[in-house]
């Protein structure tokens, strides 16, 4: 079953409400600085190759519709996608002159924009599919590229020419494309490394296919027609990859639910265990995780582990758990269950709570090798468990219950402290007091701090 990164899942599921509505202000002005940056280097690109020459305007035609059926084939990727256009782009590196080539880009792309809404009635509006201008920024290297080394002919023995060609394309397309959603939506530049990446890769893949089309247009400029039963085959798959990320995505949909769901039940069981102190939990347990730098799919483990860290305690009878007195040795060992509890549950769900449950089953384990139900120590301890451990007692200390008062958060970051590298890891401590020694003291014992995404 295809899993995605959250971050990634978050862009898929904005994407469609994003292209059926009208871009906000900030998102015209940046896509209409890109076009206009775009036109001026192609005038620039007819000042410096005036002597390019195109192929005759029907073999123009056949390309621009070519590449534009190749976009049509899309593998969408958050807010990035890739299309087996490279197939065609490579063969147009020859038949178009340098500074006309992100022009012919450009309306490949809006052609395929124009066949889109035509043929599928998918909702795009008119704002957006103006986006294809700036899109066809990647033409802009190989251009470069080529004008400069005055190649007319596909030879093999370029080969160098068209390597630093296609480096040059996804150097200006990324160093772009980065530009553009920063700018519009203050997207991390590392986040679209991971999305882009393999959509560069593609590209590779296809570029000597789309060198070998080259050479066969030189004898019969109609060869790019036979590139067309491979991109019927390439429709196929994009289109079972969308159901697979289709699926991928209800199935996230649906563990997020269910670990909601449980987390209600266990609040409904006992309004402390499964609320107050949960939420505190979850809330603090985030914060610390972001502040050690965990990536987002840790994130989301975090938040259903914390969520979920009591669920065992479903099985405990409320009469122990809400003892004011101090338990038996019985009833000790029946609460030291609880996290075996909570992962045979969450094992019995599966997909990502299985892994969850493992996170669950150690939470009360101690860095020296003393916890339960394992004895693990350590690094053997899940990062998250060890978040939710120390987290856990934390909101413990700093809670008022019917038995206890709470204590101050002077007084319960010295006890953090004092148990660090025995019972709790060290680096997690800290990260912990810096978390809440950045919240008004008025608002402790525990800020209410964002929920992942």
């Amino acid at each position: 079953m295809t899993t995605l990164n959250p971050e990634v899942e978050e862009l898929f599921e904005e994407q469609g409400a994003r292209e059926a509505s009208a871009p906000p202000a900030r998102t015209i002005v940046v896509e209409t600085t890109a076009a206009v940056a775009l036109g001026g280097v192609v005038v620039a690109m007819t000042t410096l190759f005036p002597h390019g020459e195109s192929a005759a305007p029907a073999v123009l035609a056949v390309l621009i519709v070519a590449y534009a059926l190749a976009a049509l084939v899309r593998f969408d990727i958050g807010l990035g996608f890739t299309s087996p256009v490279q197939l065609v782009f490579v063969p147009m590196w020859f038949e178009v002159a340098p500074a006309m080539l992100p022009v012919v880009v450009a309306a490949g792309l809006l052609l395929e924009q124009v066949i889109t809404v035509l043929a599928t009635r998918r909702a795009r509006h008119p704002l957006r599919m103006l986006s294809s201008i700036p899109d066809a920024w990647h033409a802009v290297g190989p251009a470069l590229v080529i004008g400069f080394a005055g190649v007319t002919e596909p030879s093999f023995a370029d080969w160098p020419i068209y390597v630093a060609a296609f480096g040059a394309q996804v150097l200006v397309d990324f160093s772009v494309v980065t530009l553009r959603g920063w700018a519009d939506l203050g997207l991390k530049p590392d986040l679209q490394v991971r999305v882009t990446a393999w959509v560069y890769a593609a590209d590779a893949a296809l570029m000597p296919v789309g060198l070998l089309t080259a050479v066969a247009m030189v004898q019969a400029p109609a060869a790019v027609v036979c590139l067309l039963p491979l991109l019927g085959l390439f429709a196929v798959f994009a289109r079972e990859r969308d159901e697979r990320i289709r699926q991928a995505l209800q199935l996230s949909s649906a563990y997020r639910g269910t670990a909601i769901l449980l987390g209600d039940v266990l609040e409904a069981d006992d309004a402390y265990t499964g609320g107050e102190h949960t939420k505190g939990v979850v809330e603090l347990g985030l914060e610390v995780g972001r502040e050690l730098g965990l990536g987002s799919r840790a994130l989301r483990d975090l938040e259903f582990g914390s969520l979920l860290h009591d669920i065992g305690k479903l099985r405990v009878s409320n009469e122990i758990i809400n003892k004011p007195g101090k338990l038996t040795d019985a009833e000790w060992e029946i609460i030291r269950r609880h996290p075996v509890d909570g992962q045979e549950m969450l094992s019995r769900v599966g997909g990502a709570l299985e892994k969850v449950g493992a996170i669950v089953r150690a939470h009360h384990e101690r860095v020296d090798g003393g916890g339960y139900p394992d004895g693990l120590k350590g690094d053997e301890i899940p990062m998250e468990s060890r978040i939710i451990c120390v987290c856990d007692a934390y909101s413990a200390m700093t809670t008022t219950r019917a038995y206890r008062r709470a204590m101050s958060r002077a007084d319960a970051i010295a006890e953090l402290r004092r148990c660090a590298g025995d019972q709790f890891d060290p680096q997690v401590v800290e990260a912990l007091i810096r978390v809440v020694e950045r919240t008004p003291e008025a608002d402790a014992p525990v800020p209410h701090l964002r929920l992942a995404a």
